[in-house]
């Protein structure tokens, strides 16, 4: 069988970067499939074959599109929420190993998939280590704010006084809490003084402290291969910003700029991406009020579409370009 299929593994509610990059493809003469992962295994079939003979593997989709593993030439990794859609009133003890094992299953057809992928599942994974991103962040010569990683309440105030009290804490990863039905974003937030006395909870859960870093502008830097997208946003825009512009970020979208970060920056981030083993990433870094630019995170499956819709970035464009030239 040819291949000219990408296979875009995704969730049913994302947004519409699913259906724009899709429509490149098809200007690429490349046919793209929908893995909405929320739906397997309710919806979503696989059948994988591991044979003395080799192996083969077949998926069809929700609408009945039956996809052999021999036709599939690329892979876009961009969201995975396995068994998202089993039964809410599932009894915990069934839904549990039952959504492990289809977390398994999908990832077992997609290691078996001979093909390029944007990007492979384990490299995210292994990209998404916060502190393993610093390392090689500073390897490459990108400049990075002091931080700290820890517990250790005795270590998060000597950490703050070697700062001089500037600084700031936020998770390694996004989540949320739900409180009466209203969903509570955890956001990056400034640590101060009175907070001191109150870190014993620390003993609960881990997080990471980070020296407080003054901003001109903030910035968006995605890499696709060896390609690089930058739009700013200032700070100061709207109130509640000054920490983390996610916490507006909804009603900014479209308050952001095209940037032209100098070719040095732009080079170390894609430097980075490469030693992460990635094709696609979306780093954050602060530009200082006295032209220094600071390195915060690279995030493997980052959003980047608004910068799309609004900014005219053209990544939609560079990612479908990437998947079938099979990388940089």
């Amino acid at each position: 069988m040819k291949k000219n299929k990408v296979l875009i593994i995704t969730h049913s509610k994302d947004n519409s970067s699913i259906e724009t990059v899709s429509d490149h493809l098809h200007t690429l003469d490349v046919i793209p499939i929908r893995f909405n992962t929320d739906l397997f295994p309710t919806e979503v079939q696989i059948a994988s074959h591991q044979l003395n003979g080799g192996h083969h593997s077949v998926l069809i989709t929700e609408t009945g599109e039956v996809v052999n593993s021999s036709e599939i030439m690329a892979v876009w990794y961009r969201r995975f929420y396995p068994a998202k859609g089993l039964p809410i009133d599932m009894d915990f003890q069934f839904k549990q190993p039952s959504t492990e094992e289809s977390r398994r299953t999908i990832l077992g057809f997609l290691d078996s998939l001979q093909c390029f992928k944007l990007d492979d599942y384990w490299n995210v994974k292994h990209a998404s280590n916060k502190e393993y991103q610093l390392m090689l962040a500073r390897k490459v010569g990108l400049d990075l704010p002091n931080t700290l990683t820890s517990n250790s309440p005795d270590a998060v105030r000597q950490f703050f006084t070697d700062n001089k009290g500037k600084i700031i804490t936020k998770m390694q990863t996004a989540f949320s809490i739900w409180n009466e039905d209203i969903e509570q974003v955890v956001f990056t937030n400034k640590i101060k003084e009175e907070h001191l006395d109150k870190l014993e909870e620390l003993n609960l859960c881990p997080m990471v402290f980070q020296e407080h870093i003054e901003k001109e502008v903030e910035l968006r830097v995605t890499v696709v291969g060896n390609q690089v997208f930058c739009a700013s946003i200032d700070p100061e825009i709207m109130k509640g910003m000054e920490t983390d512009w996610r916490k507006r970020g909804m009603y900014t979208v479209d308050k952001w700029q095209p940037f032209d970060l100098p070719k040095e920056e732009a080079d170390k981030v894609v430097e980075l991406a490469k030693a992460l083993n990635l094709n696609y990433g979306a780093a954050d870094i602060i530009l200082t009020p006295d032209g220094s630019y600071k390195f915060l995170e690279i995030n493997p499956c980052g959003e980047f579409y608004w910068m799309d819709v609004y900014q005219k970035l053209g990544i939609c464009e560079a990612i479908a370009r990437n998947l079938v030239s099979g990388g940089r």
